[in-house]
Order: structure tokens, then sequence, then C-alpha cells
């Protein structure tokens, strides 16, 4: 017992002297391992609409920024059928969900997505969402692709406008996941998780700032010259925007979610 314990404070300091040199050898392992993932794949959620808790017109956002919005136009209700449960419904017509700026709007990278089922209307295009004059993501009348884009590097100048179209298109009526990521540098178009498409060249920021709402479901403009255009008809569910560009791996995660 006495040779044990004798030993014991021996075997402790031999044993802290060898994580200590495994930890000197290897710490790079634990920097990537343990920190380096989250900043670059967790993101910051800066709006999601779920339509799960709505009242009313007003469409509540769950990202826990209160980046709530109000169903604009016609019609007694907007909840629809959704990918799963509850979704929007919009009628191609004057109906869209107006969201105030705000700062946390104003980043340099970011990735747009949504659940959509649409239906072809008089429009040349039908807006998923759209920041006008600073980035947006459409549904293409004549060729069913998604186009997104916006300005970069700069505002109001046709030199500083760039825009993408996907490769595969669309299909009517089916409930399709739509994403685009910007990383700062490219953009990047997903089609139900699927990389459909991303920028040839570069094209380097920062986005364009400005007072713009966003619009949910159509174009709506109030620099002058005013303009509300592009309505979506249909469904849609699971918006969501994140300040980051994520991978395709977290495209999927989040289709799922």
């Amino acid at each position: 017992m006495l040779v044990y314990l004798l030993l014991m404070p021996q075997f402790a300091r031999f044993v802290l002297k060898e994580v200590a040199i495994m930890f000197k050898k290897f710490y790079f392992l634990f920097f990537f391992i343990l920190i380096i993932p989250f900043p670059l794949f967790a993101g910051e959620l800066v709006l999601e609409y779920n339509f799960t808790s709505d009242i009313g017109n007003q469409v509540l956002d769950t990202s826990g920024n209160e980046l709530n919005g109000t169903v604009q136009g016609s019609g007694k209700t907007h909840v629809g059928a959704g990918f799963s449960g509850k979704g929007l419904r919009l009628n191609g017509i004057d109906n869209f969900v107006l969201v105030p700026d705000h700062p946390l709007f104003d980043f340099s990278h970011y990735t747009l997505m949504a659940w959509a089922k649409f239906k072809p209307n008089e429009w040349d295009r039908e807006e998923i969402m759209e920041k006008a004059g600073s980035f947006w993501m459409n549904i293409r009348q004549d060729t069913r692709k998604v186009r997104v884009g916006g300005y970069f590097g700069g505002c109001g100048n046709q030199q500083y406008y760039f825009k993408l179209d996907s490769d595969g298109a669309v299909p009517i009526d089916t409930w399709t996941h739509l994403a685009v990521t910007y990383d700062g540098i490219i953009l990047r178009i997903y089609i139900n998780g699927i990389l459909s498409g991303k920028s040839a060249v570069p094209v380097p920021g920062p986005v364009c700032v400005n007072i713009e709402p966003l619009a949910v479901g159509s174009k709506h403009r109030i620099i002058p010259p005013p303009q509300s255009a592009a309505y979506f008809w249909g469904n849609m569910d699971s918006i969501r925007i994140f300040n980051v560009a994520f991978p395709a791996w977290r495209i999927k995660q989040q289709m799922n979610k």
C-alpha cells in the first residue's frame, strides 16, 4: 500500500507529461476539428418562415430576429398546404409578403432557400424572393429555370449587375427545393440539393446595401420609380435566409429539416 501511494504522484506526472506532448504535436488537429467547423458551417439564421403560427395576414419569423412580414394584396387567407404541414399560398395577381428593410439583410455572403410549388402565369418570371437592387431568386416562365442575381461591388450601375440561370428546369406544380449561395466570389444554384449552375467568372462583392424591403413572392421596389411585379402563383414553405454561403451538404440538411 505504501509503495502504491509513493508511485501514484509519479504516474500522474508521467500521464500529464505525455498528454502535454501529444497536445503540442497535434494541437492543430484539435483546432480544426473542434473550432473551425463552427464559424465555417454554423452560420447565422437571419430569417425563417415555417408558417406554423402565423396570425391573420402576419407571417411570423421563427429565427428569433422578429423579421415578421405582412401579406399584401387581395384574398382572405394566405395559409395553404406546405411541403410539410402548413405553407404560404399566393395568388399570382397581387399577393406577396412584405418584410421591412433591416440591417440584418446587409450581408456580404448569403444562402437563400425555399420549397416552392409554382404554376405559370402572365408574368415573365415569378419571384421567390427579392430585395430590389440587392439580391433575388426567381423562376423564369420561358425556360422554367431558376435565375439568381443582384448587384455586387456597388449599387445601381449596370457594371455591378450580375445574373445566373440554373442548368436544370423547375417542374410545374411540383414541390421543389430551390437555393442560391453567394460566398463573396461565386454564385451557386441548387435544385433539390443538387448543384445546378455556378458563375463561371468571379463576382466580387460586397452585395449592394440599400433601403429596399424584402419581398417574398414578388418584385417590390420603393426607390423611384416604384414597381410591383413578377407575382408568384402557388405555394411556398420553409423560407430561410442565412448570412453565410452553405456547402452542398448543408443545403441538403436544411432541405430535410
